[in-house]
């Protein structure tokens, strides 16, 4: 016979991995639905590399390309991309292709980035909710009683 606190510990154990799943699932939608959103109603135009902005971690260093370019109402912008780039590969003053949101023009990427689709973040963020939602169904399973000796 299952104890109240074994009942209630499970109930713990099903909330704890169903809301790590729904967060997992919240943020792997939030990053394809950016990139679908950029892609679908993005604005294409001609940018200048005008720097990287470097972030610095333990083990390496990632730089993100800072574009600068105008807006067809005459409006000039400058926006690092959330994409990272190789300075090496895309040197400052070199001329870029980029998608920006027409509503938000500091959004920003490079259009070859865009075109690579959404990347492996969205695939691995879905699968672990899928594997934490899995493994929150297991604690509802009926508990099987256990023999007394």
């Amino acid at each position: 016979m299952a104890t109240a606190s074994s009942s209630q510990s499970r109930w713990v154990y099903f909330a704890f991995c169903f809301g790590l799943g729904g967060l997992f699932a919240w943020y792997a939608w939030s990053q394809a639905s950016a990139h679908w959103s950029l892609a679908s109603r993005g604005q294409r135009t001609e940018a200048a590399i005008v720097g990287y902005d470097e972030v610095r971690g333990r083990r390496s260093t990632t730089w993100y390309p800072v574009f600068q370019f105008t807006t067809p109402d005459g409006r000039r912008v400058q926006a690092a991309s959330g994409v990272s780039a190789e300075p090496a590969q895309l040197r400052r003053g070199n001329r870029v292709t980029v998608v920006y949101d027409p509503a938000h023009p500091e959004t920003v990427q490079q259009a070859s980035a865009l075109e690579g689709g959404p990347g492996v973040t969205p695939w691995i963020l879905a699968a672990m909710a899928l594997l934490m939602f899995a493994l929150a169904s297991v604690f509802l399973l009926p508990q099987k009683p256990r023999k007394m000796a």
